[in-house]
């Protein structure tokens, strides 16, 4: 008496028998079911079952995957154009003249902006004369170049 299960199992089993592959003339076991798979599996079975795919079929499928270039494309805008910030309110903007204006515009209303502004005229100011001394010191290729001490 035959029982219709649901699921493929050790009970799903119609007929199998030895048989030659169509496509590439290898020994093959054929196995069908009660659910009407039909499978090929390499012959002689030893142990567990392996499925049969044919040596023709893997060529083919090797084939295209030659034929079409792997393609990797970098998102756009993310690594090339970084965009600026504002150091008070954290506001991005594309370009400096942007945060300049904003940063001007916001120094009448918040008083944060207001003194990030006078302490960076500060900071600007302190460091600008440092750096036209050390800018006098240019060494010249193919010389010695002797550095007077401070």
């Amino acid at each position: 008496m035959r029982h219709f299960y649901k699921s493929h199992g050790k009970h799903c089993y119609l007929r199998s028998f030895k048989t030659s592959c169509p496509s590439c003339k290898a020994d093959v076991l054929y196995w069908e079911c009660t659910h009407g798979s039909k499978l090929f599996f390499e012959y002689p079975p030893y142990g567990k079952l392996i499925r049969h795919f044919c040596r023709q079929n893997l060529k083919k499928k090797n084939q295209r995957l030659d034929k079409f270039q792997v393609i990797i494309k970098k998102p756009i805008g993310l690594l090339e154009n970084t965009r600026v910030s504002c150091p008070v309110c954290g506001k991005l903007f594309e370009n400096e003249n942007y945060l300049k204006d904003h940063i001007n515009q916001m120094k009448k209303n918040d008083d944060n902006h207001k003194v990030f502004l006078e302490n960076q005229y500060i900071f600007e100011n302190n460091f600008n004369s440092v750096d036209e001394k050390e800018t006098k010191y240019n060494p010249k290729f193919g010389r010695i170049n002797l550095k007077k001490g401070k």
